[in-house]
This record gives C-alpha cells, structure tokens and sequence, in this order.
C-alpha cells in the first residue's frame, strides 16, 4: 500500500499471463504439430510413438492407473 492505494500492478499482469493458451493454434479444430517431429498432424499422423512415457514420470502413470 502506498499513500493509501493498492498496487494492483502485478496482479493485472498475473491474469493477462495466465490468460495466454498454453497450446497455441492456429484455430479450435487444429491439430497442431507432433511435439517430437515436428510434423504437421492436420496433414497426418508421422509415426511417432506417443504411448512411450519418460522414465522419469513412469511412476507417475502407475498411480493414475490404479
């Protein structure tokens, strides 16, 4: 609080941060691009094997499993 105000400032540019999509694309029915080619899926799939998990979060995935 300064002179009796409150600075408002950061919070403002908190909300217009988070507001930002965290995937953007070019519109809603967009598939956007393989995130390990780089590939075009509206064009098709690459190839990619998408159902492999990194080590590091394998534990993760068990614990959604059960």
């Amino acid at each position: 609080i300064i002179d009796d105000r409150i600075d408002i400032c950061r919070v403002i540019a908190e909300q217009i941060v988070l507001q930002i999509p965290m995937k953007t694309l070019c519109s809603d029915d967009c598939k956007g691009l393989c995130s390990r080619c780089g590939a075009d899926l509206n064009a098709g799939t690459c190839g990619c094997d998408r159902d492999s998990v990194d080590p590091r979060l394998a534990k993760l995935k068990d614990l959604l499993e059960k």
